[in-house]
């Protein structure tokens, strides 16, 4: 694990949701209630709900819920084309899906300014505010910290957000990205993995290594930093559980500029077993 700092605003949860319509939805509180209530249980007299409508349809507020204070901003605008490229463009979806969420009008950012220390209870409050601004106009969700987005389709119902705590959703909370150093050969590296205070993972990728077994090494990876809470540096080294390999963890000695995490970046390397 990394030290941090729980107000530091690169650290905390935030989510982008993005509309085909510059009309931005309101929530209705009965249905912000159902759904914190079903994910997050119950609190006398909560979620409140602040909302303070600004010009051309735009709006600020909060909403509360326990230890949990969601920050919300409305704006009838699209993103950066800069953030849409570096999260909708290059997330794992069906180029129908990204097309659509790259036509967006509007944005309603959520950040989570709460103090429950644990991030997978921040992240499942930002994804119960999400659900209600969910309407048939929303076409993603973008996680900058983690460059990457998704299609609501089922993602936002209860069931479905209250299952993310028993397992995490890899692949809408953390992003997954390849930055080529040539034709064949690139770095694959996690984004996102700062939110819950582990640094990132890179691997060097050659044609002969394949992507997604590298993506359930850095999972394993994650889950040993994460529930174990072990801190690691550069020169340490891991056995494999039930497996003869060794990982040793690196520094990263090149494209630092986009190959660095906030709370740093690993490269994690294959080294011979001692006999």
């Amino acid at each position: 694990m990394t030290e941090s700092t729980a107000n530091d605003p690169i650290s905390q949860p935030r989510l982008h949701l993005i509309y085909a319509s510059d009309r931005l939805p309101m929530p209705r509180e009965d249905r912000l209630k159902t759904r914190f209530s079903a994910i997050l249980g119950t609190s006398p007299g909560e979620p409140t709900l602040n909302i303070t409508q600004l010009e051309s349809s735009a709006f600020s507020g909060e909403i509360v819920h326990g230890m949990h204070n969601l920050h919300i901003a409305g704006v009838p605008l699209p993103l950066p084309q800069e953030v849409i490229d570096r999260t909708v463009m290059i997330s794992p979806w069906q180029a129908q899906a990204k097309a659509a969420m790259r036509q967006h009008q509007a944005q309603i950012g959520l950040v989570y300014a709460g103090s429950d220390a644990d991030p997978v209870e921040q992240m499942l409050a930002l994804y119960a505010a999400a659900g209600a601004f969910d309407n048939e106009d929303l076409l993603g969700i973008v996680n900058i910290n983690a460059w990457t987005a998704h299609p609501p389709a089922d993602f936002l119902n209860p069931e479905h957000v209250s299952r993310y705590r028993q397992e995490i959703p890899f692949d809408l909370w953390i992003g997954y990205v390849r930055f080529y150093t040539d034709e064949h050969h690139y770095w694959l590296v996690t984004k996102g993995h700062h939110i819950f205070d582990v640094p990132d993972l890179a691997a060097f990728i050659g044609p002969e290594d394949d992507p997604t077994a590298i993506i359930t090494l850095f999972i394993n990876v994650f889950y040993y930093l994460y529930e174990q809470d072990v801190f690691v540096t550069a020169g340490d080294t891991l056995q494999i559980s039930g497996s003869d390999r060794q990982l040793r963890f690196a520094e990263v000695t090149e494209l630092t500029e986009v190959l660095m995490g906030p709370s740093g970046t690993l490269v994690i390397e294959e080294t011979d077993t001692p006999a």
